[in-house]
């Protein structure tokens, strides 16, 4: 069984950075999710460095946008059973004080929004 973070958005995903190996994977959807899964993290996200690399990751992919989605789920993959999201929770990109804020359980999806934050 391998442990993977999915990561899916209403924009297309552009290339992370060598160091957290975000690969990317034809888009395919996954039930639960409500956009096509784009890239994907072999063997999760555990470490603090690797959660810093994939806020990074986020901010990049979401600041040419005014508003905009990124969902990310932690799923594992058993070749026995059909991959599916047991638990969602939302949180607001702007609200993100911590990268351990990207922790995912096994099992759930994070929907991570950006909307326009008025001055």
């Amino acid at each position: 069984m391998t442990s993977y973070y999915f990561i899916a958005s209403d924009q297309k995903l552009g290339c992370g950075n060598a160091s957290l190996e975000i690969l990317e994977t034809e888009p395919w959807i996954i039930s639960g999710f409500d956009y096509p899964i784009q890239r994907e993290i072999m063997n999760g996200v555990e470490k603090e460095w690797q959660l810093r690399e994939l806020l990074q990751y986020i901010r990049n992919h979401t600041a040419p946008y005014e508003a905009c989605t990124v969902q990310i789920a932690h799923l594992v993959n058993s070749n026995h059973e059909e991959l599916h999201v047991q638990r969602k929770s939302n949180l607001l990109l702007h609200e993100i004080n911590t990268p351990k804020q990207l922790i995912v359980p096994e099992g759930h999806l994070l929907t991570i929004i950006k909307v326009p934050i008025s001055s």
